[in-house]
């Protein structure tokens, strides 16, 4: 035991000494992370808002509507209404700070009221194509709603706007007004129902509460520092033959296997700073109950011990350092790639995904993620552990059999 605290401790202090190594492995993933997060964030924060200015010269209750009619419903998620002068509205149209300025102008009441033509002048911003588009359409649906209201209750119109009417008839006039429209709703009615089409309107099953998209990021990012730490680990394993320290273990075989484990318990070490660290910035980050942080830093550990144990043993198979760097880094990236750690996997493709959580990663990223989205905590099963349990004591199995059959004699 005392050759295996020995090894531990000086991997430890080793690697206290290169601080720069370990704040890329930490570095990179943040720096990727940060970037996706702050954009999933941008694109989360709903639909485009535009902005309409209206010069509403006329100032009636009829130029009121068409200014109103932008504000409703789910419009008025889309389009904000901002009164304006003319000459302010041209400024900042033309300065490409609205979506559109519409002008109404004096005498638009009238005009409606006498039927008589009457021009409504909407200019857009050419640097946008939705919204400008939208604030069209709707301009245009609503002098075609004008021109129908005419056609239907055009004779009502006039009556009400050149009755004379003493006060005496007042109530009577407005009585046979409030006849003559119903008359014309009806027969419009008979004419329009009952509908062609029948629609029946059938409630959806509710769905689940979906995750936020930054959070099924974490795992993939969290994985991808514990990668490079595991990669940047297993090299020294090339080091420690260089320095000659191998060929002395050699000869004692029983202490190779101290020696691995060691070097396996410095790297928990490690693990457990750098996936602590980002795990603890995301926890904050995405306020994630803290009594999931226990499970998921000690499956991130064991996971990550276990790529630094297959790492080892496969940089021990090639026959140069230079060789066995270049491998594991042409390695690594496909794995961040389908292991979930630059796309969730539950945005990936089913069969993709599929491929993603049969590699060690992924299957580390998926299991971490059911945690951290889950309703409680502890979600990691027997099987799971017992899977990167597997990982783990296989990796360092083979690294073990490598020393002894070769790798520390040369």
């Amino acid at each position: 035991m005392s050759f295996l605290y020995a090894t531990f401790k000086k991997d430890i202090s080793r690697w206290r000494q290169d601080l720069v190594a370990i704040s890329i492995w930490v570095g990179i993933p943040f720096m990727i992370g940060g970037l996706i997060t702050a954009m999933v964030d941008q694109d989360s924060g709903g639909g485009p808002m535009g902005t309409l200015l209206i010069a509403d010269l006329d100032e009636t209750l009829v130029s009121g509507v068409v200014g109103a009619a932008f504000s409703q419903g789910e419009l008025a998620d889309l389009i904000g209404v901002k009164p304006v002068s003319e000459a302010e509205g041209l400024e900042l149209v033309e300065a490409g700070e609205a979506s559109g300025f519409l002008i109404i102008p004096k005498g638009f009441q009238d005009a409606f009221l006498d039927n008589t033509p009457v021009t409504l002048t909407l200019k857009t911003n050419p640097s946008q194509t939705i919204l400008p588009g939208i604030i069209q359409d709707v301009t245009e649906v609503l002098l075609d709603a004008g021109f129908y209201v005419q056609q239907v209750f055009g004779d009502e119109i006039k009556q009400i706007k050149d009755g004379d009417i003493p006060d005496s008839m007042a109530d009577a006039f407005v009585s046979e007004m409030a006849v003559q429209i119903q008359n014309k709703m009806e027969r419009l009615s008979e004419q329009v129902t009952p509908p062609v089409i029948e629609v029946e309107i059938v409630e959806p099953p509710p769905e689940e509460p979906q995750p936020d998209i930054g959070l099924l990021f974490l795992p993939g990012i969290v994985l991808m520092a514990l990668m490079f730490a595991a990669q940047g680990l297993s090299a020294d394993y090339w080091k420690e033959r260089e320095l000659g320290t191998l060929r002395r273990l050699v000869s004692t075989p029983g202490l190779l296997s101290r020696f691995v484990l060691g070097k396996a318990l410095a790297a928990a070490v490690l693990m457990t700073i750098i996936g602590g660290g980002t795990l603890l910035v995301g926890f904050l980050y995405h306020d994630i109950v803290w009594n999931k942080f226990l499970p998921s830093i000690l499956w991130v550990v064991v996971g990550g011990v276990g790529l630094f144990a297959w790492f080892a043993a496969l940089q021990m198979l090639f026959s140069t350092t230079n060789a066995a760097n270049l491998l594991t880094s042409i390695i690594i990236f496909p794995l961040l790639m389908m292991g979930g750690s630059f796309f969730p996997l539950e945005i990936l493709p089913d069969w993709l995904a599929a491929i993603g959580r049969l590699s060690p990663n992924g299957y580390i990223v998926d299991q971490l993620t059911g945690e951290l989205t889950s309703a409680t905590a502890w979600t990691f099963d027997a099987r799971a552990w017992g899977i990167v349990g597997a990982m783990l004591l296989s990796g360092l199995t083979i690294s073990v059999w490598r020393l002894q059959t070769g790798f520390a004699r040369k």
